[in-house]
């Protein structure tokens, strides 16, 4: 071989060795992330489905936030018909051609069995007897396994417990305003959250009156529930809040969180933490003191004219005071004596997240300030609700699953008697079901 050979080689080794440090490079990244932790609470079990194979097949070719952001404009295209720049769309359709070719291929068996299913039923009505598929194969609401998970502190352990299944009941049939539910909770906006949870429209308007009174309507799926005319629109609001609730709770299911529900409570000491279960302490120590008429703030604005309730010309303003935090401590910012183990609450809460426990975590007061921050975050991340209540020492922290309906709350305590939720909610039913539920016809209020 010539000296000339031997220039010409050196070169092509030395970039091939240059390109193959530039892919390892390329490829040194972290693959631990947590795919389940990018779940919406608004996202349908389907497109989150979509999304996370499609994560979780190329979570080890590109970084973290390339992938999220590369499965999203998957989704965007699958679902919504999107469109990107064509080197993008190329892209994408590449990386998604075996997620996508998997669930169109699911879709299309599924509208077959759906028509399929639809053909029988309208057959058989013709016939005029029951179709089988309506009778057998129509699947109910919540099953439950033979292994069931239940929370514990270190771990979760499996119970054995027989298959329980819904009835096929609809429990709407008949009602007026067909599947709102009423959750008793947040006070004079109770109506307008329970028309969110239950995804009905929701409008509350100011209509002309005369006599210089002011008259609002609540309206529900464009239907008006009930009007008050007073004379301003602070009362008015207030009696025609008050006349719907009344006419709703007659004709919906009412759910309310039950006042003695058990809950799990957790406290650390000497960096040991421990937890049993206690009858709620939640609801005292969320009520609002409110002022009255031993605070000065409180005389000084009756002097001038206020009546209660909140501030602006349409009395939007908010109407209790805001809440403060004491520092409890005087240890300085960074210090570490009493050291958060954040591997292990993370791991207490995802056995929280993947047991069928729906009792509250209740983290009590010896928990600091940042320590309930850090709670919070990790409460986000595996799409979990966490609230604080209380104010300076007696602050606590309360996480709670989001993924439970009220839909799914009427079946396991109607229909299931599931002892689990009959602990957690109590459930009123409307009076054209009080013959079907004797024991639920007691009166709650808000």
């Amino acid at each position: 071989m010539s000296k000339k050979d031997k220039k010409v080689k050196k070169p092509k080794e030395k970039d091939g060795s240059e390109s193959d440090q530039q892919q390892q490079a390329d490829s040194e990244f972290p693959t631990d992330w947590d795919v389940d932790s990018y779940r919406r609470e608004y996202e349908s079990e389907e497109h989150w489905l979509l999304r996370k194979r499609f994560m979780e097949m190329h979570k080890n070719k590109f970084p973290e936030d390339k992938v999220v952001c590369l499965a999203q404009v998957f989704t965007n295209m699958e679902f919504m018909g999107c469109k990107y720049p064509a080197e993008t769309m190329a892209m994408v359709a590449e990386l998604s051609r075996e997620v996508a070719k998997e669930f169109r291929a699911g879709r299309a068996n599924r509208l077959k069995r759906t028509f399929v299913a639809a053909s029988d039923a309208a057959e058989a009505r013709a016939k005029g007897r029951k179709s089988a598929q309506q009778s057998n194969d129509v699947p109910t609401t919540t099953q439950y396994g033979q292994k069931r998970k239940h929370f514990e502190m270190g771990g979760a352990a499996n119970v054995n417990q027989p298959t329980k299944k819904a009835a096929n009941v609809d429990l709407f049939s008949g009602l007026t305003y067909n599947n709102f539910i009423v959750y008793l909770n947040g006070g004079r906006n109770c109506l307008q959250l329970s028309a969110q949870r239950s995804n009905v429209p929701y409008v509350e308007r100011e209509v002309r009156a005369q006599n210089n009174t002011k008259k609002i309507e609540i309206c529900l799926d464009n239907k008006v529930v009930a009007s008050a005319c007073e004379d301003n629109i602070k009362t008015s609001k207030t009696a025609a809040f008050n006349k719907a609730l009344d006419i709703l709770q007659k004709q919906c299911y009412s759910i309310k969180l039950n006042p003695s529900r058990k809950t799990i409570k957790i406290e650390k000491s000497n960096n040991k933490v421990s937890g049993e279960v206690i009858k709620s302490q939640v609801d005292a120590a969320s009520e609002d003191k409110k002022l009255d008429d031993n605070n000065k703030g409180f005389r000084m604005m009756k002097m001038m004219g206020w009546s209660g309730g909140g501030l602006g010309s349409k009395s939007q303003g908010r109407e209790d005071p805001v809440g403060y935090l004491f520092k409890n401590n005087r240890a300085g910012l960074g210090n570490e004596d009493c050291k958060f183990d954040k591997k292990y609450f993370q791991q207490m809460l995802r056995n929280y997240v993947e047991s069928d426990d729906i009792r509250e975590l209740q983290f009590e007061p010896t928990f600091t300030k940042d320590e309930r921050a850090l709670l919070h975050e990790i409460a986000k991340n595996i799409n979990l609700r966490s609230s604080s209540y209380g104010q300076g020492e007696q602050r606590r922290l309360i996480v709670t699953k989001k993924t439970i309906t009220d839909v799914q709350i009427l079946q396991e305590v109607l229909i299931n008697k599931n002892s689990r939720f009959m602990d957690r909610y109590l459930v009123q039913v409307p009076l054209s079901k009080s013959e079907l539920y004797p024991d639920h016809t007691e009166p709650l209020t808000l």
